[in-house]
Parts: C-alpha cells; structure tokens; sequence
C-alpha cells in the first residue's frame, strides 16, 4: 500500500504542475474583445479545457486508488467533483472544499461545452469570465492538494509501520 500511495502522490504533483502550466498559459492570452483572435480565443478555450483535465485525471486517481471505483452514469462527471467535496469517514478527509467543488463545476460546464459545441464561436467575454475563475480557484485547490498530499503521506507512513521487515 505504502508504494501506491507514494506514486498516487507523484502522479498529484504531476497533475497539479500540469494545471499550474495551463493557468499560466491561460494567463498570458489576450481576450480583449476589441483585440483578440479567433487562434487566441481558441488557445485559451484549449487552455481551459486541458487545465480542468489535469484536475479531473488527479480527482479520478484518487477514487479509484483510495475508494476503489468511480462514480457511474452519465453524470459521472459532475457526481465525481461532489464526491470529492465529501469526506469518505474511515477512507479519507473531503479532497475539495465547497469553493473549488463549486468552481470546478463552472469549469467542468465548459469543458462540456467546448467539447461538444463545434459550430459555435467562442466568445471572449466568457473566456476572459472564466479565465477569471480558474486564477482565482487556482490558490484554494492547492491548498486542498495540499491537504490531501499530507493525508496520504501520513497515511503511508501508516502503512509502512505496519508491514513486516522486509516487505
């Protein structure tokens, strides 16, 4: 268990570098409506998309190493990022706090929609809004991965107490 828990809390760090690159990235665009281009809006969307991916790739890690499945359905999406706002008694402390449960769903809303909206013209104006929202979620969510990585280094020193010498 502990060599499980030790690589799930690799692959958060790799994801979360992966959502830090994205935010910076998503950063640097320019969404002026009175300037930007339809390759910049799209850089952003791609941004965007890539960044709640990292987040979603992380939050489908740890349900499936820590609580061993994920939810089913066709909202399983949606139902994932609310579980993870849940804590799990006797399996593990809430991952996300009702803030980034909350911006994530927005982000996830897009997601969908970028997704599967191919004709339609991305609009900077809710590019630049929900560019907004991934800055400001940013800090909150590291604070949580933050939690979350303490929890499951505590939790493998836990499991390595317990195994025999030598296992």
């Amino acid at each position: 268990m502990n060599a499980a828990l030790q690589r799930l809390r690799a692959e958060i760090r790799f994801d979360r570098e992966v959502f830090e690159r994205r935010i910076a990235e998503l950063q640097a665009v320019d969404l002026d409506p009175q300037t930007t281009t339809g390759a910049q809006r799209a850089q952003a969307a791609v941004a965007l998309h890539h960044a709640y991916g990292a987040v979603e790739g992380l939050l489908v890690r740890v349900a499936r190493q820590l609580e061993g499945s994920l939810p089913e359905g066709p909202d399983w999406h949606q139902a994932l990022v609310h579980v993870m706002g849940l804590e799990v008694p006797g399996v593990r402390p809430a991952v996300l706090s009702r803030p980034v449960v909350d911006g994530l769903r927005r982000l996830l809303g897009f997601r969908h929609f970028f997704r599967h909206a191919y004709a339609v013209e991305l609009d900077p104006g809710q590019l630049a809004a929900l560019r907004r929202e991934a800055v400001r979620l940013a800090p909150a969510l590291a604070t949580d991965l933050g939690r979350l990585d303490t929890f499951l280094a505590q939790a493998a020193e836990g499991s390595q107490a317990s195994e025999p010498p030598g296992a």
